[in-house]
């Protein structure tokens, strides 16, 4: 790279940095929303005051958003938790250093995909062609070990001879600027938990980057260092990466596919011949490429039958070898490039095979019974929507907009049909069309393909069978790359000179621009928790869950006073409550408020409620409504009877199959509320069963066994939790459990197993 070149970079991608700052400010004196209060407020494990090994084991270890737990994720909530307690602006502060680290990683990663490019032969139907005698042969059947040599190019420029420097640095700084600014990637900035996705992402473009650079150093036929490179890019990426979210085992894919669209599985082997074009000696041969290097060898000029590669200014191309093993200067070094097993290999073993395994282990438990039971969807129809919900993705990203882009978009009516709703099929079409397209145009533009592609790969675990929820904004975190790849290698190209420059260019910069002043609308809602509930709730009047978070902050906003912030808050709690399908979570605000003010109607909300809890599908916030009544009557100044929320949690347990933060959550009401510990008991044992691998069921089980003399049980369940120990972060409960078992105390009555009705 020139020097001014060089200097043109860094100042444009240090003001794209500087201004990605810029337009998230306000954002970062926000408040904590939605998941954050789960996963990090409420969430005590991770709220670190002194460093211990227990202390930061348990924290590790302590998210409930994933079997896997992403343990380094929660080190660095505790981290943050640990140098600046509960307050959110150093956790959004975080939040913003690591979404610009990964702009920089964006541009590297970018800088060598464009450079392995570069030193590719032009793929079949770009200018391959094939040895004598195999012109006849389906280009789709030649065999892998077979050289593939390029047309004859000019002396001096490389296989792509389309691609100009000048160019691809600036689409490579439009698409970093452009993924910066993004709106909607806005989420895993502000939204303290999304940090999840973006640190793994932190991961998979650093393992990306590695990767290219080691199948850079393949093309320059620089030995095995090359593959291992690339290899441990590869595993180390996806390995660190999944400890944040599993999102990180999609990096393979991601690699996979630029091999499809760009560097075709190719490497480069050195050959020397004379300059009659006789091969070396064997002796010739050990002293020129006995290393396999690229640098121990001299371009001269190409040979016929094999692909020349000039090696580009900087790139491997130092004369020291060449002096340390002298080749006379008749002599010629040249590239043949062919298909490399070893990279066949590669992601048969780190793709296809994990692939086969995981779906082996995934397939039967989305099949399995109870699956879908706390979703308002089947598979089929997830399915179905999930088209719907992509094409929305791409309009979210191309052409954002500060009414559409929401934290929630629960009010997207599902597919039940082809036709119901009627957008259903033509979506599907159209992302069926929009991936032929990509197949098409693999050979001819394949930044374009490539960009396509890694858009419908980053969507494969979140839009495919696994039972989550229908849509989410930081799900475009890696997507967004694609859509981007290709929206600016459509405008700007490659080559030095583009049909109508200032045009695409005045297209690209008012993108820029538009992608900068929307983000910094979204940040300064995000400034104020109320500001923001209250804006998304008045654009999104159909969303269940933006409008009780706008009641519930005036409620708070109110401490539950009669005032005109709890007028408005009843507004928003009446309009959450008549959506159909609505969680119960608007009747549980409505009910708090009538018994902190002794209002009428109470009996007709727990009524709604109980029905609600009944007749939908049981959601995760339809338990959260139950405990937090819960905590409400236990703690608070809830002064309804109890024998109301048992009659809720009754209907809550009517369904098959109760999970068992449902089966805890009542055991808890059942030690609390009616001061039954024998029910407590009973269903801390169902919880147990359900998660054997979850410690506090366990932990709150011996707790009722020890003190109710049930020893020999309690010690059992004492040796389960050391097996489950580790780093000794259960060790200051197992000595207060054994505490309690050695000093015993009265037999409760032999149990039953809990009705059916319950």
């Amino acid at each position: 790279m020139r020097t001014s070149q060089k200097t043109f970079t860094v100042i444009v991608l240090t003001a794209a940095l500087a201004l990605t700052a810029i337009v998230y400010w306000p954002g970062l004196s926000g408040g904590y929303v939605f998941d954050d209060f789960p996963n990090i407020v409420d969430n005590v494990a991770i709220h670190v005051t002194h460093s211990t090994l227990a202390a930061w084991a348990n924290a590790a270890w302590a998210s409930p958003a994933s079997e896997l737990q992403r343990p380094l994720a929660s080190l660095t909530f505790a981290a943050n938790w640990f140098f600046t307690g509960s307050d959110p602006w150093p956790m959004k502060a975080t939040n913003l250093a690591i979404h610009l680290l990964n702009g920089v990683l964006l541009y590297f990663m970018l800088r060598e995909l464009v450079r392995a490019w570069n030193l590719c032969p032009s793929p079949i139907g770009r200018g391959w062609r094939v040895a004598p005698g195999e012109a006849s042969e389906d280009r789709k059947t030649l065999s892998a070990d077979r050289t593939l040599t390029p047309t004859p190019l000019p002396s001096g420029v490389g296989f792509n001879s389309g691609i100009d420097e000048a160019a691809a640095h600036r689409l490579i700084l439009a698409v970093t600027a452009g993924w910066l600014l993004l709106p909607i990637n806005l989420m895993a900035v502000l939204y303290v938990v999304q940090r999840m996705e973006s640190l793994c992402q932190v991961f998979v473009l650093a393992g990306l980057w590695m990767y290219l650079a080691g199948r850079r150093r393949m093309l320059l036929a620089a030995g095995h260092r090359g593959f291992a490179l690339a290899s441990v890019g590869l595993i180390a990426g996806t390995a660190i990466g999944v400890l944040v979210k599993e999102s990180a085992v999609l990096l393979s894919v991601y690699a996979f596919l630029i091999e499809v669209t760009l560097l075709r599985f190719v490497s480069a082997r050195m050959m020397i011949t004379k300059s009659n074009n006789e091969p070396l000696s064997p002796r010739e041969r050990g002293r020129g490429e006995g290393s396999g290097s690229a640098e121990r060898h001299i371009d001269t000029g190409p040979s016929p039958g094999a692909s020349h590669h000039p090696l580009p200014k900087g790139e491997g191309n130092s004369m020291s070898g060449a002096s340390r093993h002298p080749l006379p200067q008749s002599d010629e070094s040249v590239h043949t490039h062919t298909r490399d097993r070893r990279v066949v290999l590669l992601f048969v073993f780190i793709l296809l095979l994990p692939m086969i395994v995981g779906l082996a282990w995934l397939v039967p438990h989305v099949l399995g019974p109870g699956e879908w039971d706390i979703r308002d969807f089947t598979l089929g129809q997830r399915l179905l929507t999930e088209p719907r919900v992509l094409v929305d993705y791409l309009h979210w990203t191309m052409l954002p907009d500060p009414g559409t882009l929401s934290l929630y978009h629960d009010q997207l009516p599902i597919s039940r049909g082809l036709y119901t709703p009627w957008t259903t099929l033509p979506a599907i079409a159209s992302l069926a069309l929009l991936l032929c397209i990509a197949w098409w145009l693999r050979d001819r533009r394949p930044l374009i393909a490539l960009g396509i592609l890694w858009f419908f790969a980053a969507q494969l675990l979140t839009a495919t069978i696994v039972p989550l929820e229908l849509v989410y904004e930081h799900r475009n975190y890696f997507a967004s790359i694609g859509v981007l790849l290709a929206l600016f290698s459509l405008l700007l190209g490659l080559r030095k000179t583009i049909a109508l420059p200032i045009v695409r260019g005045a297209v690209a910069s008012l993108l820029l621009i538009w992608f900068a002043g929307v983000t910094y609308l979204r940040a300064q809602d995000w400034s104020n928790p109320l500001r923001l509930a209250i804006a998304e709730a008045n654009r999104h009047p159909d969303s269940p869950r933006a409008n009780y978070e706008a009641g519930r902050l005036l409620i708070i906003a109110s401490n539950y006073k009669p005032s005109p912030a709890l007028d408005r808050a009843k507004i928003y709690l009446r309009r959450a409550s008549a959506i159909p399908g609505a969680s119960s979570l608007a009747e549980q605000a409505q009910i708090m408020i009538a018994s902190h003010n002794d209002e009428s109607g109470e009996a007709v909300l727990w009524e709604a409620m109980t029905a609600k809890l009944r007749e939908q599908p049981l959601a995760q916030e339809d338990i959260s409504t139950l405990i937090s009544l819960t905590q409400c009557r236990d703690k608070l100044n809830c002064r309804f009877d109890p024998a109301l929320l048992q009659q809720a949690y009754v209907a809550a347990l009517s369904h098959p199959d109760p999970i068992a933060r449902l089966l805890g959550a009542y055991a808890d009401f059942a030690n609390e509320l009616l001061h039954d510990d024998a029910r407590a008991i009973r269903y801390l044992r169902l919880a147990v069963d359900k998660a054997p691998g979850e410690p506090e069921y366990r932990v709150q089980l011996t707790h009722l066994l020890a003190i109710h003399g049930m020893t020999e049980e309690a010690v059992r369940n004492i040796d389960r939790l050391r097996r489950m120990d580790s780093f000794g972060r259960l060790d200051a409960k197992i000595a207060i459990l054994e505490q309690q078992a050695e000093q015993g105390g009265p037999p409760l009555p032999k149990l039953a197993m809990p009705a059916s009705t319950e």
